[in-house]
């Protein structure tokens, strides 16, 4: 079940009355969080249900084991937790990538080996609820937050069905409290989580989707077949296509939750106007960012122990969100690029910090306002242009793909190739309508203010209805549903 779908929207709208119908019922309404999750999540596969409660049941249990501090053993009881957690993570993702790597090691050390070959579907949205059993057992053992010691409380933060399937990836002590006496007592920001879905709906259905059917999908699938020009094209269109696919997907999230009465993380903030890299990744998947970050990148040692420890650990932290995507070197090369300019970057930015004058000239010169302008826009170019560049390695499918991608982009053999009108003009209105997005969702809002409720409904329908009809035939899935 897709969300921008009929059927979900049905699903949804039952859901809705009853959450708020059932508020006065603490425990039924839990009950029945926990059975329209785990029934959202069944649609996709109902044996992948039996994973998802294994791991909940287990993570809850180790929680109190690591709180109570049975015989003086908690770390044991969370490294345990932790071990078992990725072991589910390597069965499910990560087999294949091991198996084929052992055998390969092996053959090369003389001996001939072939270990069993499993067909293992990937359960949908496995990285996204493990990385929340994790960082649940890794705060309960810091401190940050207690056990929870209602099961029920705990199996619904674990399913929820807004971000079940891609995240935002919240944490349990953001998420548990409002589960308490019944949650929410009313919707807040009632109009704001309806723009999000309206907008995350538009962004995925019209957007994001023609842009991939119309380019990227067929570009990168036989890059040999276009010019460097259309490839070009495709590797900027691909940044927009990702980008509106998924904020569109968090966007709904946050939308839907909102509209049952919980506050979810906000995970994009416009990341390709950032100034660098590292500004980009406070503002691109920034819920996976903070995780690797508090979870990773700190306890391996962050900034505090020396300029050369900092940078091997930034390039430890890329490299795990490269590898989390998938076990494929294309991901662990995409990620090992953001990692080298993430060292550069902040190598450059510790060398901007030594070199600055002691004194600060103020000046509100015309001149000194437009270097200052020209210095932000080369900021945001250079990111993008690199960042654009290194999701070749993340859209392709091999790594041998992406190499003959990149050989061919800079081939020029081909450097003219007819452009298609439409194609030219959905880039562009991919670009512009990524440099307003912040103003339409405001204008969005605006609007429901101001409409009575049989306006607001009629708003409402007809922009749900011209959505559907403006995107596709066939609903491409979300790329990160295979993450």
């Amino acid at each position: 079940m897709l969300f921008p779908t009929f059927e979900f929207f049905i699903f949804f709208t039952l859901v809705l009355i009853l959450n708020w119908g059932l508020k006065r019922w603490p425990l039924i309404w839990r009950l029945f969080l926990l059975g329209a999750s785990y029934y959202f999540y069944s649609t996709w596969n109902s044996n992948f249900l039996l994973i998802i409660i294994i791991v909940s049941a287990f993570n809850f249990f180790s929680g109190i084991l690591i709180r109570r501090d049975y015989f003086g053993k908690r770390k044991i009881y969370f490294i345990s937790s932790v071990i078992f957690d990725l072991i589910i993570l390597g069965i499910f993702k990560y087999y294949d990538f091991f198996r084929l790597s052992f055998e390969e090691l092996l053959r090369k050390a003389g001996f001939i080996a072939s270990f069993p070959l499993l067909e293992i579907i990937l359960p949908v949205g496995l990285s996204f609820y493990i990385f929340r059993a994790i960082s649940y057992n890794a705060d309960v053992y810091s401190g940050k937050i207690d056990a929870c010691k209602s099961i029920l409380d705990f199996f619904i933060y674990v399913v929820f069905f807004p971000y079940l399937l891609a995240g935002p990836i919240v944490r349990a002590g953001d998420f548990l409290s409002q589960l308490k006496e019944g949650g929410a007592k009313r919707i807040e920001n009632f109009y704001e989580n309806l723009s999000l879905i309206l907008l995350g709906m538009f962004k995925k259905l019209v957007v994001s989707s023609y842009l991939a059917l119309s380019l990227t999908d067929d570009v990168f699938a036989v890059p040999q077949n276009h010019s460097s020009l259309i490839l070009l094209l495709a590797v900027f269109a691909y940044s927009l296509v990702i980008y509106f696919d998924f904020s569109g997907y968090s966007d709904m999230a946050v939308g839907f939750a909102g509209m049952l009465g919980f506050r979810l993380p906000v995970n994009f903030d416009l990341p390709y106007l950032s100034l660098n890299l590292r500004d980009f990744w406070r503002r691109w998947h920034m819920t996976l960012s903070y995780w690797v970050r508090d979870y990773i990148y700190i306890p391996l040692g962050g900034n505090r122990k020396g300029q050369l420890r900092k940078y091997l650990n930034l390039m430890t932290a890329m490299l795990a969100i490269g590898f989390w995507h998938g076990a494929n070197l294309h991901f662990v090369v995409w990620g090992a690029i953001h990692g080298i300019g993430l060292g550069i970057t902040h190598f450059l930015l510790g060398l901007k910090n030594k070199t600055k004058t002691p004194f600060i000239k103020i000046s509100n010169s015309f001149f000194d306002k437009m270097k200052e302008k020209v210095k932000v826009f080369m900021g945001c170019f250079i990111t993008f242009i690199f960042v654009s560049f290194a999701w070749v390695f993340f859209r392709c499918r091999t790594m041998n793909d992406a190499l003959v991608f990149v050989k061919t982009l800079f081939s020029f053999e081909k450097i003219v190739e007819p452009l298609k009108l439409y194609v030219v003009f959905l880039v562009i209105f991919g670009i512009v309508f990524f440099l307003l997005e912040k103003k339409i969702m405001k204008a969005l809002v605006f609007a429901q203010e101001r409409l009575s409720l049989p306006f607001l409904i009629l708003f409402i329908s007809c922009f749900m209805i011209l959505t559907l009809k403006l995107g596709p035939d066939i609903l491409p899935s979300f790329i990160y549903f295979g993450f």
